[in-house]
């Protein structure tokens, strides 16, 4: 029944449309299809887009209508017609149409180009706010296909037993029809009323593709800087190319190239008219990174002074890492209940309300609602709806849907019910599905060492991870620790516990209690790092001792953008000597002994902090809250006190602490980050231990986890650590176009450059200012060149090579 079932589908889907009354075919006067070309159908304010057949397709009722048949770089043909009880078909035949060069007087050296750009830019505020609200039928189609997978790209990108290559060499598509209703400013609701789709798992119409609403007017067309946007002088050049005659409109074809390689930077071809300058057509193209797009939205005048657009077609071709692809999205759309706005100069002219919502409502914004038909639709019902046919390769995506589907789901069903195998414990694994109630992780013997240092030797052992879901929001992670010391045969041992909780005040707490050793500067040079270096050339910069704590620490917003910090810790401390001097290269007798090796000095303190920031915007993600962007700067206050003496030689202090920071966007391709701090040690200082000094970031020459934006690169890791007080400030610009990137054969590279400039003073240090210049690469690798100062007078020059791995350790 099943293959009946798919031979039946194969003969309806590949006969004629017999639904579709009005259809037709665009070619040029040699019969080669026009790709691309598209119908407006003025009576119904309906677009139409031709496929690479010329093909186009659509139902109308009974009527007369005047349709208007466009392609770039021809002439467009205007036809009536009329629409009885018999279909319609047409074959439009068009001629190629050059742009005419207008003869213009020249005052200077500026190309005409900028006086019409200037007049669109002025003009595009009104035009993309020329409607109160609208109501559009939207028909979507788009495909894709994988040619080639690199076997880097198939083990980075594979997810729940699943690999890219998996699905190569088979076209998916994805098909809907949706009413959009629009209301002014930006409130988009698209009603899903018919949905089908081959991709896996993509069934439900929640899942479709949005609708195109990206405007030409808009500052930004999607992400990108549009060559509309009021500063796009600064990204793009003009040139004119000529006009044509069109309908008593003089439209006037203008070139636009991007000062730089940019993936926010797009080329093409605006065609603005005289008089209203709106645009008729947009033709944009983005090649980068090996993926290139073209992209066409072509306008029309839907009510008077209102022009909408009728069509999108995205064509786009990828070729990344050896992988390789296509992919095609195509929409036409039919406006009904256009209200236009009459209002349109008042309510730009108005000022924007003093009150602020920082709940990011996405979506309020862009809603999607299903029509509990949508997966229902029968083939009349596409039939009558479907403006572009489907070619062969989508037919035999259907009948290959349910197919695939199975294979996936078998995978997914394997992969989240994991059962033991031997080779999880060389590479680790999981027990237990991670949908499941309780479920655990383990490294496996490749995870086995953990570090080296002098003091401890090697760390030899194994991290475990329970985690247990109580519901969507509240999870507790138990992660428990043991480890060997090759040097000093001891072992070290603990367990972290973290709580997540009330998740619209992001709850957080932390329980730990272990025996290990511990930095005197956990701020400092990274403990990565220091393996690295004590294992290849047997030299260290960081101290440890003995620490045997239990410590807790709950964070919890009190309100939006207020968080309160508590901690609480009671730790018995004792130093250590050097264990192991074993290394690669280098001299053993090079090795510093470690600080305080027979001293005793205990603690137990508590912490209170605060932290602000005024304008913090968020939404609330699967019922919990997160912070998307936070626009003013961000204060806070710290206490910190040792007290009591419970313990042997215990350490007190009382540390008071402020500072205030804030990332500025300058432009698209300019930010400044800064941080301004201060502190004092209050009353005595006299029995406060070297553990509990205020220290700072620094950082090795080279670092596997530190970039430079935060750290001290030429300072040495204890050089400034006071008990007194501290004033320390850090700024740094970074910029995508600063020096290296505008010469043209470096604009390509996803790097940008920085400019640091750092001070810090404290008593004893006194002045320390270094100031240096990096380049990043895709936040990955960084290099640079800094220079440091004391009181004013040169001291130091360093070369800084760093790479961030941050982000895999922080996930182990």
């Amino acid at each position: 029944m099943h293959k009946f079932y798919l031979i039946l589908l194969a003969i309806l889907l590949s006969q004629p449309i017999f639904s579709q009354n009005f259809k037709g075919k665009i070619t040029d006067k040699k019969q080669q299809p026009l790709y691309g070309s598209n119908i407006f159908i003025k009576e119904i304010n309906q677009g139409l887009i031709c496929d690479e057949r010329g093909e186009f397709q659509t139902t109308l009722t009974n009527g007369n209508y005047n349709i208007t048949f466009r392609c770039l770089g021809y002439k467009p043909v205007s036809k009536t017609i009329q629409v009885k009880d018999n279909p319609v078909n047409l074959h439009i035949i068009m001629e190629e149409d050059a742009y005419e060069l207008k003869e213009v007087t020249i005052t200077n050296t500026e190309d005409p180009a900028y006086a019409i750009i200037r007049k669109a830019m002025a003009e595009a505020p009104r035009h993309l706010n020329a409607a109160n609200k609208y109501t559009a039928d939207v028909y979507i189609k788009a495909n894709m296909e994988l040619f080639t997978v690199s076997k880097l790209v198939d083990k980075l990108a594979s997810e729940d037993g699943l690999k890219i290559s998996d699905f190569k060499n088979n076209v998916f598509l994805q098909e809907s029809f949706n009413e959009l209703q629009f209301v002014a400013p930006e409130k988009y609701t698209q009603t899903v009323k018919a949905f089908s789709s081959t991709i896996p798992d993509n069934f439900d119409p929640k899942e479709s593709f949005r609708i195109m609403n990206a405007s030409i007017y808009s500052p930004l067309l999607n992400q990108n800087i549009s060559p509309l946007n009021k500063d796009a002088f600064k990204y793009y050049r003009y040139k004119y190319e000529g006009f044509n005659e069109e309908n008593g409109m003089t439209i006037n074809k203008i070139k636009f190239e991007a000062k730089y390689k940019n993936p926010r930077l797009i080329d093409g071809y605006l065609y603005i008219a005289d008089d209203t300058w709106h645009v008729q057509y947009a033709e944009l193209s983005h090649d980068l990174f090996g993926m290139k797009q073209d992209f066409v939205i072509s306008y029309e005048e839907v009510s008077p002074q209102v022009y909408l657009p009728i069509s999108y077609s995205l064509t786009g071709k990828f070729d990344i890492l050896g992988t390789s692809g296509a992919m095609n999205y195509f929409s036409s759309l039919k406006y009904t209940d256009i209200e236009v706005n009459k209002e349109i100069v008042k309510q730009l002219s108005k000022k924007k309300s003093n009150k602020r919502n920082f709940e990011i409502k996405r979506d309020t914004l862009y809603t999607t609602i299903t029509d509990s038909m949508a997966t229902k639709r029968d083939l009349s019902y596409w039939n009558k709806i479907r403006t572009i046919a489907l070619d062969s390769t989508e037919i035999r995506s259907y009948q290959k849907k349910d197919s695939i589907q199975q294979y996936v789901d078998s995978l997914k069903k394997e992969y989240h019910s994991p059962t033991f195998k031997p080779f999880d414990i060389i590479m680790g694994g999981r027990v237990g599905s991670d949908t499941a109630r309780i479920n655990f992780e383990y490294g496996g013997l490749i995870r086995a060492f953990r570090e080296y240092n002098f003091v401890d030797g090697a760390w030899l052992g194994q991290r475990v991870k329970m985690n247990i879901r109580f519901n969507e929001n509240q999870k507790l992670i138990i992660s428990p620790y043991a480890y060997y010391t090759t040097g000093r045969k001891e072992i070290l041992y603990g367990s972290d516990l973290t709580f997540t909780y009330a998740p619209l005040k992001l709850g957080k707490l932390n329980i730990s209690a272990a025996s290990i050793s511990e930095d005197f500067n956990p701020n400092g040079i990274s403990r990565l790092d220091n393996t690295v270096s004590s294992a290849l050339f047997r030299k260290s910069d960081s101290y440890f001792y003995q620490k045997d704590f239990v410590n807790t620490k709950n964070s919890i917003d009190l309100a939006n953008g207020l968080q309160l910090t508590t901690g609480f810790e009671i730790a018995k401390r004792s130093g250590l000597s050097n264990h192991s001097d074993w290394g690669i290269w280098g001299n053993k007798g090079k090795i510093k002994p470690n600080l305080y090796p027979a001293d005793r000095f205990d603690v137990v303190s508590y912490s209170l902090k605060l932290t602000y920031s005024p304008y913090a915007y968020y939404s609330i993600h699967k019922g919990r809250k997160v912070y998307r962007k936070i626009t003013s700067p961000t204060f806070s206050v710290e206490y910190n006190e040792g007290f009591s003496s419970w313990l042997k030689n215990n350490s007190r202090y009382r540390k008071l602490q402020g500072s205030i920071s804030q990332k500025i966007k300058i432009s698209y391709f300019n930010d400044i980050d800064y941080l301004v701090e201060g502190g004092s040690f209050l009353g005595s200082t006299d029995r406060t231990n070297f553990a509990d000094y205020q220290h700072f970031n620094t950082s090795r020459k080279y670092s596997l986890t530190d970039f430079p934006f935060d750290t001290y690169t030429l300072l040495g890791n204890y050089e400034a650590s006071t008990n007194r007080y501290w004033i320390r400030s850090q700024f740094n610009y970074q910029s995508q176009y600063l020096l290296l990137k505008r010469l043209s054969f470096l604009q390509s590279l996803p790097m940008t450059e920085n400019l640091h400039f750092k001070n810090l003073y404290t008593p004893d240090l006194n002045l320390y200012t270094e100031i240096g210049y990096s380049v990043d690469l895709i936040n990955l690798v960084n290099v640079g060149a800094f220079t440091s100062f004391r009181k004013g007078n040169y001291d130091a020059f360093g070369i800084r090579l760093s790479f961030n791995l941050k982000a895999i350790l922080d996930k182990e």
